[in-house]
């Protein structure tokens, strides 16, 4: 446990290490942390490269036509990947222009293996993100191929729901005429309580029709 001689030194060395002062000192340290922005949840856009990120976003936008906001955020993503990606090439072809191929230093070796590493984790990410996006923009599509009423009734009760896994069921159920349809719709979108009172209403309904015919046959021996 410090004493008290102690704990008054260290409080008075604390007054001399309160960090930057003045506002140039303040800007400079808070970008202390930032080398290289590879980890950055917004990707590092210099004012020298904002033209060639922007005609990234572009093609990129226009070659995925993301819709939702879950499509856009895996867009953004698959963005910030794509373009950190291309700053890692340029970094490690800095590295390999600096550098003698005969004497290849092991700092060299370690810098290139350093930026391989984020290379792996960028691409992992990259391919991920468009796996979710595709799997996103598959359900919708199969969304849209499914009657108005299936539409209705997934995009209120279950929007996040896989169509794909649902096919057979929405095959089965949301087919023939518009009434039926409908009567599928209400027991989709009411909730389990609504399910459960329009299916014990069919079952009283069809045990007084079997009941009158039983008696009917009981009276007719």
């Amino acid at each position: 446990m410090a004493s008290a001689a102690q704990v008054t030194a260290n409080q008075a060395n604390a007054q001399w290490s309160t960090g930057p002062v003045t506002a140039q000192g303040k800007t400079r340290s808070a970008q202390n942390a930032r080398r290289h922005g590879l980890t950055a949840r917004t990707p590092h856009i210099s004012a020298d490269d904002c033209a060639e990120f922007a005609a990234l976003e572009a093609r990129l936008l226009s070659e995925t036509q993301p819709k939702s906001c879950l499509e856009e955020e895996v867009f953004h993503r698959i963005l910030a990947h794509t373009w950190n990606l291309r700053r890692i090439e340029s970094f490690e072809s800095a590295i390999l222009a600096e550098t003698d191929p005969i004497d290849f230093s092991e700092t060299d070796a370690a810098r290139l293996n350093h930026f391989a590493r984020y290379r792996r984790d960028l691409e992992r990410g990259l391919y991920r993100a468009m796996n979710e996006l595709r799997k996103l923009q598959t359900e919708r599509a199969l969304l849209q191929l499914q009657s108005a009423f299936a539409i209705h009734a997934l995009t209120e009760a279950a929007p996040l729901a896989e169509v794909s896994k649902l096919q057979p069921r929405l095959s089965e159920y949301f087919v023939g005429h518009n009434v039926d349809q409908a009567q599928a719709q209400t027991r989709f979108t009411s909730g389990a309580e609504t399910a459960i009172k329009f299916s014990q209403s069919w079952t009283d309904a069809w045990l007084q029709v079997a009941g009158k015919e039983q008696l009917m046959a009981e009276s007719a021996v």
